[in-house]
């Protein structure tokens, strides 16, 4: 088993409970109120370039000598399912690439959502 990675945005003014969103929006792909529209194919075009030195299986699916990790996107949500080879420093360049698109990061594992 892997570490997953979770991400969304809020609209304006919206705060709601991570561990719900992260319920519906990531494992069940239902769109919830509130959560921002994100541009998937820009977040697969930045992941593309900033692990350009994995391979590339597809869009979705990456593998190195670092770990591999899959990509799941949907209109409001990403998550990150990452092997457990993948050390702190490659799961921070995940969070910096997401953090570039106004979405914080989620860790389902703890249950905590690092908002700032």
């Amino acid at each position: 088993m892997g570490r997953q990675l979770a991400f969304w945005k809020y609209e304006d003014g919206i705060n709601l409970n991570a561990r719900e969103v992260y319920e519906k929006s990531c494992v069940e792909g239902i769109a919830v109120a509130g959560l921002a529209t994100l541009p998937k194919d820009e977040i697969l075009l930045k992941a593309k370039k900033t692990f350009r030195e994995y391979e590339r299986l597809d869009d979705y699916n990456y593998g190195g000598m670092a770990g591999n990790f899959t990509i799941h996107v949907n209109p409001q949500s990403v998550v990150f399912d990452c092997s457990l080879r993948m050390n702190e420093d490659e799961l921070n360049r995940i969070i910096d690439l997401m953090a570039g698109f106004g979405c914080p990061f989620y860790d389902p594992q703890i249950d905590v959502r690092f908002d700032g």
